[in-house]
């Protein structure tokens, strides 16, 4: 199955009830939970030729349900119910269950802990040194104090996943596709203008990720305060440190994660680093981050300190001042939803991210944590 219909086979339409700004993961598990509801009368405009070219499609495939923001943790428990029952059409599961470990220093694993007997759907477990190192020996000489194992988190593969969202709908995907401009009419949403066309509308819905204020600012909204910060991964060449069954590992003290991926690792020294909104949305890899990253290896975790990393890639994530989505209907402009600010948990939590999506879209209340009107008034949009 290819990922997105030749642009040039169907007709975008002159109308639709809902237009989704954004084919990543955002845009296309509304667009999902809108077609499951028996809502068709939607299209999803994607710049890119691909779905999920930009970050949904380079982050590290881990699905990590033990999130420190209480909001997002819960996102992720509701949204694993499904994400776990997906299949590609061969039958294969797209969750690969590894199970996930997390370790840090005590106050870490303590904050952790709270949160994870108050979710107990995780089933999770505490472990002492001796119990974490028993899982992954490379973890031996460490530094950490303790750790959580979530049998049930993995790896996700996000190219399946991409498909079996984007499978009922490809007839409303529309790549290669720029919203050029928004029409209100009276505060409510009356149209949007493409590259391809004008499209009669009565709700918009921006999923556009690093591209959100610029799709808010064609209907005349200021900013909402996002941040994307640039991260690096790295793929090391081959090593027997690690076994392949092995749990991805996270040191949230420290920063640092890593995986099996094919013969080597998959590694990650969790760089934040602020990325302008005038910058590329694909930003290049920084020279010295491969350094950063092996003398983090090197002073931290020292067993793996001969492990090199050989190509990386990196990868915005859009954060929010309190590290919540911001999902919901704008109060002023009526028929504008944002689904926007997933801070690198997109993957995780899509399938309930979409829901909310829908239920914006339908006029049903989304949660206040996540409404875009908490910034209203507080100094940061006008």
């Amino acid at each position: 199955m290819t990922l997105a219909p030749d642009p040039t086979t169907h007709d975008l339409p002159r109308s639709a009830a809902v237009v989704i700004v954004g084919g990543g993961f955002a845009g296309l598990a509304t667009a999902n939970a809108l077609w499951r509801r028996g809502v068709t009368d939607f299209v999803i405009l994607e710049q890119e030729a691909i779905p999920a070219f930009h970050s949904s499609g380079r982050n590290a495939a881990i699905l990590r349900r033990l999130i420190e923001e209480p909001t997002t943790l819960a996102l992720a428990a509701s949204s694993y119910a499904r994400l776990e029952s997906l299949h590609e059409e061969d039958g294969a599961p797209i969750l690969k269950k590894t199970g996930g470990l997390l370790i840090g220093n005590a106050t870490f694993i303590d904050h952790l802990w709270t949160l994870a007997c108050a979710e107990t759907s995780l089933g999770a477990r505490r472990l002492d040194r001796d119990e974490v190192t028993a899982r992954v020996g490379a973890l031996a000489d460490a530094d950490f104090d303790a750790g959580i194992f979530v049998p049930g988190d993995g790896v996700v593969d996000i190219h399946g996943l991409t498909r079996t969202f984007l499978a009922p709908v490809r007839r409303c995907f529309f790549p290669q596709t720029c919203i050029t401009g928004v029409e209100v009419d009276n505060g409510r949403i009356a149209a949007v203008e493409t590259s391809r066309g004008r499209i009669a509308t009565d709700h918009l819905i921006n999923a556009s990720g690093f591209g959100a204020n610029a799709v808010a600012a064609l209907a005349g909204l200021p900013p909402l305060p996002f941040q994307p910060v640039r991260r690096h991964l790295f793929v090391t060449a081959r090593t027997e440190l690690v076994d392949r069954s092995a749990p991805w590992v996270w040191n949230g003290t420290a920063g640092y994660y890593f995986r099996p991926e094919g013969p080597g690792l998959l590694m990650c020294a969790c760089d934040s680093t602020p990325w302008p909104d005038d910058h590329p949305m694909d930003p290049p890899v920084d020279p010295a981050a491969k350094e950063d990253l092996a003398r983090k290896f090197f002073d931290l975790v020292p067993r793996l300190s001969d492990v090199r990393p050989t190509r990386g890639w990196a990868g915005l994530r859009v954060l929010t001042p309190d590290q919540r989505f911001i999902i919901g209907r704008d109060p002023r402009v009526a028929g504008f939803s944002w689904v926007a600010g997933l801070g690198g948990h997109g993957m995780t939590t899509a399938c309930a991210v979409g829901e909310l999506g829908a239920d914006a879209a339908l006029g049903v209340p989304t949660p206040e944590a996540m409404s875009p009107a908490r910034f209203f008034g507080a100094g940061v949009v006008a």
